[in-house]
């Protein structure tokens, strides 16, 4: 399978460096970023494909448990396994859907069991034309890659499918029913018209209540309704 996105959170440097120097016997483990502080892991959810997370507990700021609560709100199906000193949480992991719960200092043979577990899971979670969607129109009927498509945005009983090379499909059919054919954890829904792909936003202003959307060389602005702003608010713990 392909390289294991992951994130490692951690407020200790020394406990981060660890259980990289740990990781670091697993090539398909790819760590992209090592966070100390909990709240800046949400900027690398919303712009980045992050398939797994090691999540201390007894952080400031905000625990593990709680950050999670807050990570399954804009990522419901990523896979986070607990890396604590405390083993009295067992049951909120479990209530919040965490793949492992691995305790300090890590075993190796339990850290290789849990990667090992987690390769069966994302492979039999992702198949291989999960990045693919049929899309059909008035006249032609073809598939898109997910990575293409940028937008969508609802027209009458039809949707308009805006993709990242400038072009745009009307698809035969609404927003709701079209919407219900794509991942939830990367599109989300900025109003009532607009579905909006994770991969390409870039900034969300909140006091213009305006999204922007990168893709090659080109910048849109989209506005987005009080429930997107609300949710968004809630995830990225803005007052």
């Amino acid at each position: 399978m392909s390289k294991i996105t992951t994130i490692l959170v951690d407020d200790e440097k020394e406990a981060l460096d660890s259980l990289e120097i740990l990781l670091s016997e697993y090539p398909q483990i790819n760590i992209i970023k090592k966070v100390s502080n909990p709240l800046d892991i949400f900027p690398y959810l919303m712009n980045l494909k992050v398939d797994l997370i090691f999540l201390d507990i007894n952080m400031p700021l905000i625990n593990g448990i709680e950050l999670l609560e807050k990570i399954r709100a804009c990522k419901p199906s990523i896979a986070v396994v607990f890396v604590t000193a405390h083993d009295n949480f067992a049951m909120e992991a479990v209530k919040l859907n965490a793949f492992s719960y691995l305790l300090k200092p890590v075993n190796r043979l339990e850290l290789k069991t849990t990667i090992d577990k987690l390769e069966q899971y994302l492979a039999e979670k992702t198949p291989q034309i999960h990045n693919r969607i049929l899309i059909a129109s008035k006249n032609t009927t073809r598939f898109v890659n997910l990575e293409e498509i940028v937008y969508l945005e609802a027209e009458g009983s039809y949707t308009k499918v805006y993709l990242n090379n400038g072009t745009d499909l009307l698809a035969s059919y609404n927003l709701g029913a079209l919407a219900e054919r794509f991942p939830d954890e990367e599109f989300v829904k900025i109003s009532r018209s607009i579905i909006v792909n994770h991969d390409y936003i870039l900034s969300v202003n909140r006091k213009l209540r305006i999204i922007s959307l990168k893709f090659n060389d080109h910048e849109i602005d989209l506005h987005v309704s009080t429930v997107f702003l609300k949710e968004f608010n809630s995830i990225f713990c803005y007052d």
